[in-house]
């Protein structure tokens, strides 16, 4: 079980995510949780939200080896790759295509081990 922090500032997009996530066996927080002092295991981020890519620039300066996967409408950018994400869904998904990205994005690195 991993704990996915979700950034996207559409609350039904976060909910559905937080719900796929949940049957998924996962544990998603919010931002509000990470302060806390619950450290993610993910990001999911929704990339065309200018507070979201601020956030995730922040925790990938904390967190350098954080994965962060883009959940977003739009396709990859300059400003995305900046922040070297290691997937991108492309919505409207199937819940199996956030499955195999989440499992590809939890899948530790050589670097990491």
């Amino acid at each position: 079980m991993a704990t996915i922090l979700i950034v996207d500032p559409d609350s039904a997009t976060r909910s559905l995510l937080e719900l796929l996530c949940e049957r998924l066996g996962h544990r998603p927080i919010g931002p509000r949780e990470w302060v806390e002092g619950q450290e993610p295991d993910l990001l999911l981020l929704e990339p065309a939200s200018r507070p979201g890519v601020r956030l995730a620039r922040g925790y990938r300066r904390r967190f350098p080896q954080l994965p962060i996967l883009c959940v977003s409408i739009d396709g990859p950018n300059g400003e995305t790759e900046s922040l070297e994400p290691v997937g991108h869904v492309m919505k409207p998904f199937r819940r199996s295509q956030l499955e195999r990205a989440l499992e590809q994005a939890l899948i530790p690195t050589a670097d990491a081990v």
